[in-house]
Formats: C-alpha cells, sequence, structure tokens
C-alpha cells in the first residue's frame, strides 16, 4: 500500500508540529546549560527574534547532506 497524497501531508504536518515542540524545549535546555558553562550571560532569556534565526539554522543545518 503506498500513502495518498492527503495522507503524505497529514503525516508530514504531525512530523513539523513534534519538530516544534521539540525545538522549543530543546532550546530552552541548551540556553540553560549554555548559562551553567558561563558561555551565555544569565541575565539572557529567549526572545521571539533569536528563536526564528536559531530555529532556521538548525533546519538549515538538518538540510546539509551528510556523506
Amino acid at each position: 500500500m503506498n500513502l495518498s497524497n492527503d495522507q503524505k501531508l497529514a503525516l508530514a504536518q504531525r512530523i513539523t508540529d513534534e519538530f516544534n515542540g521539540f525545538i522549543k524545549s530543546e532550546l530552552d535546555y541548551q540556553v540553560e546549560d549554555m548559562k551553567d558553562s558561563d558561555e551565555v550571560s544569565y541575565q539572557y532569556y529567549i526572545n521571539q527574534a533569536d528563536t526564528e534565526d536559531i530555529t532556521k539554522l538548525v533546519i538549515d543545518l538538518i538540510a546539509v547532506p551528510v556523506a
């Protein structure tokens, strides 16, 4: 059995929703870890612009083919 186009789109949407949730929680975790390691100031709090920029960078890094 092959997936229909609608099923493929639904599956892709589910993965996207899950990925977005993962990115948010991982971003929070990693910033706190960087604070603990003195790589980021304790006064730093994630803002929307940084979240968008970092999410785009993560997607770009994932999209790079690995040999």
